[in-house]
């Protein structure tokens, strides 16, 4: 029998197949690693915020620091590993937080000084679109609002517990939505895939133009904006909870850890 030098038998099959292999299923299987890298960036947040509340306390704090102190989000420098497999390490942090030009650590001994150190360098290994999602709400306030709850805890004069819950509720939870907000107006600017129609009467339910919509999807870049838009918006649904770090009595923990 003649050898068959066909290899792909059906081309619009083989399309559909793609769009539903590497996408629609991709997609899926990624909705739930975006909210929970979502949900974990709040956890570590709150953390952090409890570690101001032991730097602003001159009992604990080994250093100085101005009465209104300079705190800045910039790049990140700390990171426990790098990945592979054509993933990219995501930060879990939105960067690097420093108090008058020094690292945070630094006003701290002992333990708490330690864990906060490990906080910026938490990652996990994702696709690039995750860092891209990351990079743009970074850029649109993210790391602002970071830098903003950061100096809401070290400033106030409150009970520890309930200013770190307010700095959170208050100044890191609006400003990371805005910012989720403001990288997908900037994503959409971009092209995108036409919106789904659906069909009426007979036709309900159907999607009328799905040929359509699966031709956008066969270039790259669109189909990479797709992504990082819906990483983004589970993003924002990661924050309809608060973490379990924001609990009083995961706050607690932090405050009582040992000061050297």
């Amino acid at each position: 029998m003649a050898k068959n030098r066909r290899t792909v038998p059906d081309r619009a099959e083989a399309r559909y197949e793609r769009f539903r292999h590497k996408m629609v299923q991709r997609l899926s299987s990624d909705q739930r690693r975006a909210k929970n890298h979502g949900l974990a960036r709040n956890g570590r947040v709150a953390e952090t915020l409890c570690f101001m509340a032991l730097i602003r306390d001159p009992a604990r704090r080994k250093r100085p620091i101005l009465p209104v102190p300079n705190v800045s989000c910039t790049a990140a420098v700390r990171q426990f590993f790098r990945a592979d497999d054509g993933e990219q390490a995501a930060h879990l942090l939105p960067g690097q937080i420093s108090i008058d030009g020094a690292f945070p650590w630094l006003f701290l001994a002992g333990p708490a000084a330690r864990q906060l150190e490990n906080l910026f360098g938490y990652v996990e290994p994702l696709r690039v679109d995750y860092n891209k999602a990351d990079s743009a709400a970074e850029a649109n306030g993210l790391t602002d609002a970071f830098a903003d709850a950061c100096r809401r805890v070290l400033t106030s004069k409150g009970e520890a517990v309930a200013d770190i819950v307010a700095a959170y509720e208050q100044v890191w939870r609006p400003g990371a939505l805005a910012a989720f907000a403001a990288a997908e107006a900037q994503k959409r600017s971009k092209p995108t895939p036409p919106p789904i129609e659906r069909g009426v009467g007979m036709e309900y339910g159907m999607i009328l133009n799905f040929e359509e919509r699966m031709a956008a999807f066969e270039d790259d870049s669109i189909w990479a904006t797709y992504e990082q838009l819906s990483i983004l918006g589970y993003y924002k649904v990661a924050m309809e909870d608060a973490p379990r770090q924001l609990q009083p009595r995961a706050i607690r923990e932090i405050l009582a850890l040992p000061p050297a």
